[in-house]
C-alpha cells in the first residue's frame, strides 16, 4: 500500500466534533498505516483486528464511515457488512471495501449487499482520503436530509393535530348555536326565548374567544417586530384591569381583591400585551375558582440582589383558591389543553389562553412558573423592567 504524501484534505474547524472512523484490518500494519493517516489529517480513528471486534465497535461507536477489509480469518467483510446492514443502528453507515480482489464479481457481489466503494490495494494516501471524503460528505447530506424530512413530519402532525383540535372546538358551540336557533323558532314564550338568546350570547363569545386566541398565537408566531415599549405606571394599570373583572366576580359570588408593594416603579412594557396577559390569567382564575373562592392579583419588585437595591423585575401573582392535579400542570401551557373538570361552572373555553400567556411572556422577555399545593393555584409572572430591545 503506498502512501505518499499529499497536503491535507479534510479540515476540521474548531469546535466542530470530528468525524469517526472504524478501520476493520487483520493485517497490523496495514491497520496501523491507515489509522496513523486518519488521525494526522483529523479524523478520529478506531481499528478492529477482526470482523467481529468491528460489528462490536460499530454497535458502540457508531463511525460515521466503516473501511472494511474483506478476507479475514474469522468472518470476512462480506459477513460483516450483512450484519451491519441488518441492524438499524448501523444499517446507514458508509462502508468502503479494502480488498486485493478485483474480479468483477467480487465487486457485484459486494455492491449487492450494500457497500457503498472499493478501494483496491494497493492504494495511495489521496485514493484513500478522497473515498474517505466523498462517502462522509454524502453521509452528512443525506443525515441532513433525513432530519429535515423528520422536521417535516413532525410540523405536518402539529398541523394534523391543530385541524383536529380547531374542528372539535369550533362544532361544539356553532351545534349549541344551531338547537338554540331552531328552539327560538319553537318557542314563543319570552322567558324561554331569553333563555336560548343567553346561549346564543355565551357561545358566540366562545366561537369568538377560540378565533382570536388563534389568530393571536399565529401572529405572535409569525412576526418579528420589533417591541413597542411605553411607560406603564402598574398600579394604574392594574386597578383599571381589576375593575373589569369586577362584575364577573360579583356574578359568580367571587372575591377579587388587588394587593401591591408600595411606590412600585415604572415599567416599561407593551401595555397592550400586558394587558392581554394578565386578562387571560384572570379570566382562567375564574372558570377554575367555586362560588365563595378568592381570586387576587398582586404586585411586587424582585431583583437578582435585592440587598443592594438592585430591583429590575415586576413580578405579577395570579392567586385562586382551587388546585391542579400535580400531573396537569407540565400541561397547562399546551394549545388546547384543559384541566379535567376544572371549569366549575361549565362555561367552556378556547383551551388557547395559558398557551397565549405563556407565548406573550417570552414576547415580553420575561418567564412564567406555575405552582398549585394547599387549595390554592399561583401563576407567577416576571417581567424585567426595561426589555432589551434587538
Amino acid at each position: 500500500m503506498q502512501l505518499a504524501q499529499l497536503p491535507t484534505l479534510v479540515q476540521n474547524p474548531a469546535g466542530t466534533p470530528m468525524a469517526k472512523v472504524l478501520v476493520i484490518e487483520d493485517e497490523e500494519s496495514v491497520r496501523f498505516n491507515m489509522l496513523e493517516l486518519l488521525e494526522a489529517e483529523g479524523f478520529d480513528a478506531m481499528g478492529a483486528s477482526g470482523g467481529y471486534q468491528g460489528i462490536e465497535i460499530a454497535l458502540k461507536s457508531h463511525p460515521d464511515l466503516i473501511l472494511c477489509d474483506i478476507m479475514m480469518a474469522d468472518l470476512d467483510g462480506y459477513g460483516v457488512l450483512a450484519q451491519l446492514r441488518t441492524r438499524p443502528e448501523t444499517a446507514m453507515i458508509p462502508l468502503i471495501f479494502v480488498t486485493a480482489k478485483t474480479a468483477r464479481a467480487d465487486l457485484r457481489q459486494g455492491m449487492q449487499l450494500g457497500a457503498d466503494d472499493y478501494l483496491t490495494k494497493p492504494f495511495t494516501q489521496r485514493e484513500l482520503l478522497e473515498a474517505v471524503n466523498v462517502r462522509i460528505a454524502r453521509h452528512h447530506q443525506v443525515n441532513r436530509l433525513q432530519e429535515q424530512v423528520q422536521a417535516l413530519q413532525r410540523i405536518n402532525l402539529l398541523k394534523d393535530d391543530l385541524i383536529s383540535s380547531v374542528s372539535h372546538d369550533m362544532r361544539t358551540p356553532l351545534m349549541n348555536m344551531k338547537l338554540a336557533i331552531e328552539m327560538l323558532q319553537l318557542k314563543p314564550d319570552s322567558t324561554q326565548r331569553e333563555h336560548y338568546l343567553e346561549i346564543l350570547r355565551t357561545e358566540c363569545s366562545r366561537e369568538t374567544e377560540l378565533v382570536e386566541n388563534l389568530l393571536e398565537l399565529q401572529q405572535l408566531e409569525d412576526r418579528g417586530e420589533r417591541l413597542q415599549l411605553e411607560a406603564i405606571d402598574p398600579s394604574v394599570f392594574s386597578q383599571a384591569l381589576i375593575h373589569r373583572f369586577q362584575l364577573r366576580a360579583r356574578g359568580a359570588m367571587q372575591q377579587l381583591s388587588l394587593r401591591s408593594a408600595p411606590s412600585l416603579p415604572v415599567l416599561h412594557s407593551n401595555p397592550q400585551k400586558l394587558e392581554r396577559l394578565l386578562a387571560e390569567l384572570l379570566n382562567n382564575a375564574c372558570k377554575y375558582t367555586a362560588e365563595g373562592g378568592k381570586i387576587e392579583l398582586s404586585m411586587a419588585v424582585v431583583g437578582d440582589a435585592p440587598k443592594s437595591g438592585d430591583a429590575n423585575r415586576l413580578l405579577f401573582q395570579v392567586r385562586n383558591s382551587a388546585q391542579i392535579p400535580a400531573e396537569a400542570l407540565p400541561q397547562l401551557f399546551n394549545k388546547f389543553y384543559r384541566v379535567p373538570d376544572g371549569d366549575r361552572r361549565k362555561q367552556g373555553g378556547s383551551g388557547l389562553g395559558l398557551a397565549l400567556v405563556h407565548r406573550l411572556t417570552r414576547v415580553l422577555q420575561g418567564r412564567i412558573t406555575v405552582n398549585s399545593e394547599a387549595g390554592w393555584t399561583v401563576f407567577s409572572v416576571e417581567l424585567p423592567l426595561r426589555p432589551t430591545l434587538s
